[in-house]
């Protein structure tokens, strides 16, 4: 088994004097993978990736990834956020960072959730004079450029999901793991409660564009990553800020999100930065999609402030519905479409639409879990649904990793729109071009009907919404049960009802 962490372990794997490190459990390692696959893709080659368990431990020793053996006894499952688990975690966490801190060396720390899409060390060394850079949930920018943010004007709390910390930091390491003997103490609160008291200290930099201040009762020197640049899950996947800003990211934190571990996952997916196995962009029965029909009407109102969110996305979640229909008839997977959302979500009331602080351009784009429960209606473990429906993100088709055999194998079937239903099928269809069917049609139909087309990968669904009409019994229950739990809610209203389905 590789050692515990030690500067013989350590110090061959630095690169520019810093060391990147993560952890996680055996319920993580697509997650490790992904964060190892990220660094290497960017230039990072100084890295490494606590074990915390040996299940964990033996898979990374195969894929010869740098790792050591953590051995916190916590759980082989999901810590699940806010957990004993996961408040465990966090304490071992941050004794972590003070051995690493013990080999005189300078570490970046990341939370496994994350996924750095550039090399971000030239940028810490532009910075030799900070003790501690941190990232934080700021939501709008004090600054237009790379700099650090503007503190205290971005005042929201730090994020110790990214952080670096230089051994000259090691005095305030040493007080924040005794901030945690206090069992109901957070980590990033006492992290937040340490590094804040700024007493009667001063900027530490003479160079305005700096933008570092003394923090820890002025004994060490801090800085505000940009929050556009290392971004939270909110700056990232909801407002991409960085792209409004004309400007390159370094890392997307899965913050901000409504679907626990499944939506993080579903996230990193929809913008191409997970790492999945061959297999995922195949399929023995293929996939059914969506060619969405949004009338131009509905997008150009969602651009005015608190349009009627709703008839936006419901009238793109009545195509998805039948799609899942199609789907679930032939036991294809659904490849979800791009969702266009008015309004933010958050777990408090959205005054003008956005969570405060925030502002982008509208409509958008909105991440699946803003809409759908993936957590928990599109989990695998619902029998009482009936088959299990495999689902795929909005940009499954433009990843790279996508061969162009299961690319190109795809048909499109369009639904007649009645009263024209010229050269519409109720039974076999053409097996080239695109095929016409009847609208509204019941599960055996449509069956029957795309039997001709069922060599074909991909099946495109144009004006999809009367492509299904239900199943017979007693499949059509379990279809509507099904259908009762796949959406998420919106929160939230002055007054009741304060949520909506």
């Amino acid at each position: 088994l590789p050692p515990l962490l030690d500067r013989e372990r350590v110090t061959p794997l630095l690169q520019d004097g810093l060391i990147m490190i993560t952890w996680a459990n055996h319920h993580y390692l697509d997650f490790a993978k992904t964060w190892v696959h990220n660094l290497q893709k960017s230039g990072v080659k100084g890295y490494m990736v606590g074990a915390m368990d040996d299940d964990m431990l033996k898979e990374l020793v195969d894929l010869d990834i740098p790792a050591w053996r953590m051995n916190t006894g916590i759980t082989k499952k999901d810590l699940g956020w806010g957990s004993t688990n996961f408040h465990l975690m966090g304490r071992f966490k941050i004794k972590l960072i003070r051995d690493v801190l013990a080999l005189e060396v300078s570490v970046v720390v990341s939370d496994i959730d994350t996924a750095w899409v550039k090399n971000p060390i030239p940028y810490f060394h532009r910075y030799p004079e900070a003790d501690i850079l941190t990232s934080s949930d700021q939501l709008g920018p004090t600054v237009n450029d790379d700099s650090l943010e503007n503190f205290p004007a971005a005042g929201s709390a730090f994020n110790i999901g990214i952080m670096l910390f230089r051994p000259t930091s090691k005095a305030f390491l040493d007080d924040w793991v005794k901030s945690l003997d206090d069992p109901k103490m957070w980590d990033q609160t006492a992290f937040n409660d340490l590094a804040r008291k700024v007493g009667a200290a001063t900027a530490a930099s003479s160079e305005p564009p700096k933008n570092l201040w003394k923090g820890y009762d002025g004994k060490l020197t801090v800085g505000v990553l940009p929050c556009a640049l290392f971004a939270s899950g909110h700056t990232f996947f909801v407002q991409r800020k960085y792209a409004e800003l004309g400007l390159e990211p370094y890392v997307a934190h899965a913050t901000f999100q409504y679907s626990g571990t499944p939506g993080k996952r579903h996230r990193f997916r929809e913008f191409m930065l997970f790492e999945d196995p061959p297999e995922y962009y195949n399929h023995e029965n293929g996939f059914v999609t969506i060619d969405m029909d949004i009338p131009q009407a509905l997008l150009d109102a969602a651009a005015k402030p608190l349009y009627d969110h709703f008839a936006l996305v419901h009238h793109q979640l009545l195509r998805l519905r039948s799609a899942i229909g199609v789907a679930l008839t032939l036991g294809r997977v659904i490849v979800l479409p791009p969702i266009w959302c008015q309004l933010d979500k958050y777990w408090a009331p959205l005054y003008d639409g956005n969570i405060p602080g925030s502002h982008w351009k509208k409509p958008f784009i909105c991440p699946a879990d803003h809409v759908l429960d993936l957590e928990g209606g599109w989990h695998n473990t619902r029998p009482e649904f009936g088959a299990h429906l495999h689902y795929r993100e909005y940009s499954f088709f433009n990843n790279p990793r996508m061969s162009k055999a299961v690319n190109e194998s795809r048909v499109t079937v369009e639904i007649c729109a009645p009263p024209d239903a010229t050269g519409c099928e109720e039974g076999a269809g053409p097996a080239d071009g695109v095929v016409k069917l009847m609208p509204n049609l019941k599960s055996a139909a449509v069956a029957k009907a795309l039997e001709a087309v069922q060599d074909k990968k991909i099946i495109v669904l144009k004006n999809a919404k009367d492509a299904f009409s239900g199943f017979s019994d007693p499949e059509q229950a379990r279809y509507e049960n099904r259908l009762k739990h796949y959406t998420s809610v919106f929160c939230c209203l002055d007054k009741n009802p304060g949520w909506i389905w």
